[in-house]
């Protein structure tokens, strides 16, 4: 039982639980050309960059048609303060995978490079374990980003059995410290960013579906954002996402065709809006945000292939259906609001750098066409998902996640106020906000080792823009609020103030 549950008492936690079931068991017994499983299928889509204000259902003014994902907002809850765990790529991608955060790990705030080995040990639980131990088929298709070993070339002498040079990679060999070695039954993806990190190749599970074996050509190795390196001949930064897909299109039909009366957990993490901005010719022109809109009209574009998909199989009511986005956006093009109204951008710690959009679906559980304005943040899946089946979680896992089931499933009065909401970045920065109270801690020295620090304090309720610092005027909420970082990052997340 989580803890969660555990501050529930016994009628509670039954009521919490019937009302949860009771429109799922109505809903199997109206669904006669289907045979639903007996648990609800997940399907999780993350977007890389996409920000708060990039969709329209949260930004009206945005230059971006995004349909798919507005459909979504309507048939289900839209999550109005949703954050990422981190203001950039890799940590946040950790965060939802194990429940923890990543600056607990050897990388501290840095981001994972390419060839870098991996930053989940097997012994660690993940969201994908905790599925399998479920009894679903797992699979991950997409951006992996979070390391893995590389094999060595055979050496002379004594050599190394793993590498970090690319040149010295045997790519006819397995990578491990993958998905599959996490709790993924199948995967088929990139080792990092497949638009701008090398080795610019497939993964299908283990194995390299070609091996790289040309370097990036002048033009592409010029490209925003792109280390160059080896890639297989034929790569085509234009059809990585398109490509994704059909793969996870794929995992969804051939596991209703093979395995119908099981679950599955599909995670499918994109590459796009990532820089480089490299459209395919069929979205091309569909925003009015150049090429960056595009990108997030291709995001658009996946959800809906994803969401057709399941309907097309029969499975969309009886799947738990999730859209976000890995952390805040770059700026936007032709005065498109990519943050919304929010202050700062991907890799900053205010609002705009971590506020993210989350969209939930799933018919008789969630209210359809429902806002809410309960805080969560992406690190919470694995403690969300583990009371949701009511499995204990080990004390050395998923410190920092906590548990918003009734935010998502449950009766919304049983919702308790979390004991803080943390995000950093690359820099070191961190904020922490418990309540309307959010304070930035701010490194800006850091890289020159001379551990400057700034403080800035902000009452959301009364200024969610983040325009006027408050730190001199209460210095007992600056002080309380360090002290919650500072026990948080001795204990946990999940054990602080219960």
């Amino acid at each position: 039982m989580t803890q969660f549950a555990r501050n529930l008492g016994p009628l509670q936690r039954f009521l919490t639980y019937l009302i949860a079931v009771t429109p799922l068991l109505f809903l199997q017994s109206c669904t006669a050309d289907v045979k639903p499983v007996s648990r609800p299928n997940v399907v999780y889509i993350m977007a890389d960059d996409m920000g708060w204000g990039d969709v329209q259902a949260y930004n009206p003014e945005s230059l971006i048609a995004t349909p798919n994902i507005d459909r979504l907002s309507q048939e289900g809850l839209m999550f109005m303060d949703a954050h990422s765990g981190a203001a950039v790529c890799s940590p946040t991608r950790y965060g939802v995978m194990t429940g923890r955060f990543f600056w607990r790990t050897y990388k501290g705030h840095s981001l994972v490079m390419p060839y870098d080995p991996p930053t989940i040990p097997p012994e660690r639980l993940t969201w994908g374990s905790l599925m399998q131990e479920q009894g679903y088929e797992t699979g991950y298709i997409g951006k992996w980003h979070l390391g893995l070993w590389y094999p060595s070339k055979p050496q002379q002498g004594f050599g190394r059995q793993y590498t970090m040079n690319e040149m010295q990679v045997d790519f006819s060999k397995p990578v491990l410290g993958g998905p599959t070695d996490l709790g993924f039954d199948y995967f088929f993806g990139n080792a990092g960013g497949p638009n701008n990190d090398s080795p610019f190749a497939f993964i299908e599970n283990d194995r390299w579906v070609e091996e790289p074996t040309v370097m990036t050509p002048p033009e592409m190795a010029a490209q925003p954002g792109v280390v160059e390196g080896l890639m297989v001949p034929d790569w085509d930064q234009e059809k990585v996402d398109t490509h994704l897909t059909e793969k996870a299109v794929s995992f969804i039909s051939n596991h209703v065709a093979k395995a119908p009366d099981q679950p599955f957990f599909l995670y499918y993490s994109l590459s796009a809006p990532h820089i480089p901005f490299t459209p395919p010719d069929f979205i091309k022109g569909a925003s009015q945000a150049g090429p960056r809109g595009d990108m997030n009209a291709l995001v658009d574009w996946v959800v809906g292939e994803i969401r057709d998909e399941l309907e097309k199989e029969g499975v969309l009511d009886n799947t738990i259906l999730i859209f976000t986005s890995d952390n805040g956006p770059r700026r936007g093009e032709n005065g498109h609001m990519s943050a919304g109204p929010f202050r700062g951008y991907k890799n900053t710690v205010y609002e705009g750098g971590h506020k993210v959009p989350f969209v939930i679906r799933w018919p008789g559980h969630v209210e359809a066409g429902a806002r809410t304005d309960v805080s969560i943040s992406l690190t919470d899946m694995v403690a969300t998902f583990a009371d949701y089946f009511d499995s204990d979680l080990p004390d050395d896992a998923a410190e920092d996640s906590y548990s918003v089931l009734s935010a998502l499933f449950g009766p919304k009065e049983l919702v308790q106020e979390r004991p803080a909401l943390i995000a950093d970045n690359s820099n070191g920065d961190f904020s922490i906000r418990s309540g309307p109270w959010k304070l930035l801690i701010l490194n800006p020295n850091d890289r020159n080792g001379l551990k400057d620090i700034t403080l800035e304090l902000y009452n959301l309720d009364t200024d969610p823009y983040e325009t006027a610092n408050q730190a001199g005027d209460h210095p007992d909420i600056v002080n309380h609020l360090t002290q919650l970082l500072a026990d948080t990052k001795e204990s946990g997340l999940r054990f602080v103030n219960h």
